[in-house]
Formats: C-alpha cells, sequence, structure tokens
C-alpha cells in the first residue's frame, strides 16, 4: 500500500497519511472481504489505495499532477501487439480515460481479473464490465489524435 501511494504521490508524509486513510476506508468495509488471503481482496485493497491517493490530489487541486502520476498499463493481449498503436499512443489515451474506466482497465488489465470479479467488487453487472473492457480497449488502441 505504501509502495502504490509513494509511486502516485511521491512525498512520504502524503504516502503514509494515505495508507492510513486506506486502512480506515478498508476497515469501513469489511464486511467486503471474505478471504483476506484472495487475489480480489488483493485487488481491493490497491484500487482503495489508489483512489485515497486520487482524491488526496483532487483536494489540493492539482490537476496536472494527477495526470502524470497515472499507474502505468502493462500490454500484453494480443490486440495490443497486434495494434498500430504505439506504446506512447495507448500510455496517452489511458491518461485519458474518466475514473472509473482507468480502474476497470487497472483491474483487467494490470489486475488479470475476470468480469464476473470486477462486476462483483465494484458493484456492478458483468455484461456492464465486458462493454467497459472493450470500450476501453477501442479507446486505447485508437491512434488518432483526438480519442475522447
Amino acid at each position: 500500500m505504501y509502495n502504490i501511494s509513494m509511486s502516485i504521490l511521491g512525498k512520504r508524509e502524503d504516502a503514509e497519511d494515505a495508507v492510513q486513510d486506506s486502512f480506515v476506508r478498508i476497515i469501513d468495509n469489511l464486511d467486503k472481504i471474505n478471504n483476506p488471503y484472495s487475489r480480489k481482496t488483493k485487488s481491493y485493497i490497491t484500487v482503495i489505495t489508489k483512489n485515497v491517493c486520487l482524491d488526496m490530489i483532487r483536494r489540493n487541486h492539482n490537476d496536472e499532477e494527477l495526470e502524470d502520476k497515472d499507474i502505468p498499463f502493462e500490454d500484453s493481449y494480443t490486440d495490443f501487439e497486434n495494434s498500430n498503436a504505439t506504446y506512447e499512443q495507448i500510455i496517452k489515451n489511458l491518461k485519458q480515460l474518466p475514473p472509473r474506466l482507468k480502474n476497470i482497465a487497472f483491474l483487467f488489465f494490470v489486475q488479470r481479473l475476470s468480469p464476473k470479479e470486477i462486476g462483483e467488487m465494484l458493484n456492478i453487472n458483468t455484461n456492464t464490465v465486458y462493454a467497459y473492457v472493450s470500450r476501453i480497449r477501442k479507446i486505447l488502441l485508437d491512434t488518432k489524435d483526438e480519442n475522447i
């Protein structure tokens, strides 16, 4: 949690505050955690930590820092490898995604959660997750300059 906070916020004091706030949110939502050792729980904690950090940045009204500190996207799926989009274009498009789509992209592509797991975690329909993932892929692979 601390490493995630440091990578987003960049300051030790802010990262420590984010970890503390994350623990408070986790404790408030402890009933949502069934198995503390599951991949789903790890992803849930990661999303909470990331959201706390982004909330801290928003509270400080520093939108420029928000764009520069997004969690990197690791492309490993075939459609990304076969795309004409460059890595830089994909990252640029990722930074332009709305926060909800960024979270889903992170959970699906980086944490490798299934749409069903993502739906349960975010309390949305599995078919909606599939639609979001399809939309995210299209946006990320868009090679035009004006994507969103």
